[in-house]
């Protein structure tokens, strides 16, 4: 690895000697070439390389396209050859971070391997559940039951609504594809209301840990597991912050939740399903994971 220090220092003091603004790229090659930091080859390749990738300091492509020419800009405010020497801060800002001071593997290098490795579990967690809301939507969304009505209608407007639907159960987030089970368990009329309302409580409870776990920035973490996560949410139109501590328990608690809310919405989906669920609909889709699917089906009792 070139010492990029070296060499935006040395470009920008010779800037300064001979009082210029800026210098073409294959010109400055042959200046850091004779000053024995960085090899002139192939017309500059090694210098256009780290230009491409951003380690120059004041580098500028005119025009800002692909084939554009590069150049390098003088920095100091004055023509004193002197004004850039040891220059290491005000160049900081212009460098690349010299990425040979983190650990290998940064940025989850500290705090225990547990801790790790349950947040792991319980992302993974959340990933399962929304493939299984995901598949819920689609399934009882494409039904032949649909279909049927769909096609006897011949209502172009509604059978377009209703594709979108399809296409969007597969790409929603979480929000949507929620918003998405609510909708379609209300339309098939076999889940009992007080059972989806609490199916999709639940879940609307569930969607900030898992917003809070799959995008928050782990600041600090204690050997005990102990740790503090930096994220901000939405709680109405004010960005709020989320818990800040977390412990091992919580993982294990949030992902005890996960699963049985995966199991709740995979029943709904078995009794909201077409009789011949087995066969199509959203029996065919979570069979392969949920085996119960292959079970009798009866309505998912009320929560008291």
């Amino acid at each position: 690895m070139p010492d990029l220090y070296a060499i935006n220092l040395h470009l920008q003091e010779r800037l300064e000697t001979d009082w210029r603004d800026e210098v073409r790229a294959p010109e400055a090659a042959r200046w850091l070439d004779n000053a024995g930091l960085l090899t002139d080859r192939k017309g500059g390749l090694p210098l256009r390389n780290l230009l491409r990738t951003g380690r120059i300091a004041g580098q500028e492509q005119r025009p800002n396209k692909k084939n554009g020419t590069w150049f390098i800009r003088r920095l100091a405010a004055s023509r004193d050859p002197d004004a850039i020497r040891d220059g290491r801060e005000r160049l900081r800002r212009c460098l690349p971070i010299d990425r040979t001071n983190f650990p290998a593997d940064w940025p989850v290098n500290q705090g225990p391997a547990l801790f790790w490795q349950e947040l792991g579990k319980t992302i993974a967690a959340f990933g399962y559940l929304e493939h299984i809301l995901a598949s819920t939507c689609y399934a009882l969304l494409a039904t032949a039951e649909r279909a049927k009505v769909f096609l006897e209608e011949r209502d172009e407007e509604a059978t377009s609504r209703w594709v979108k639907r399809i296409v969007r159960s597969q790409v929603d987030p979480m929000h949507g594809l929620i918003s998405e089970l609510d909708r379609v368990l209300r339309e098939t009329g076999r889940v009992p209301h007080t059972v989806r309302e609490d199916l999709v409580s639940e879940l609307r409870e569930l969607r900030p840990w898992r917003n809070a776990l799959c995008h928050g920035a782990w600041l600090h973490i204690d050997e005990d597991g102990s740790s503090h996560l930096e994220h901000l949410y939405l709680k109405g139109r004010v960005p709020v912050a989320f818990e800040p501590k977390f412990t091992l328990k919580d993982f294990c608690d949030v992902r005890a939740r996960t699963v049985d809310i995966t199991f709740r919405v995979a029943e709904a989906a078995s009794v909201a399903g077409p009789a011949d669920t087995y066969v199509a609909g959203a029996g065919y889709a979570l069979a392969t994971v949920m085996p119960r699917m292959y079970e009798p089906r009866h309505a998912p009792p009320e929560r008291k």
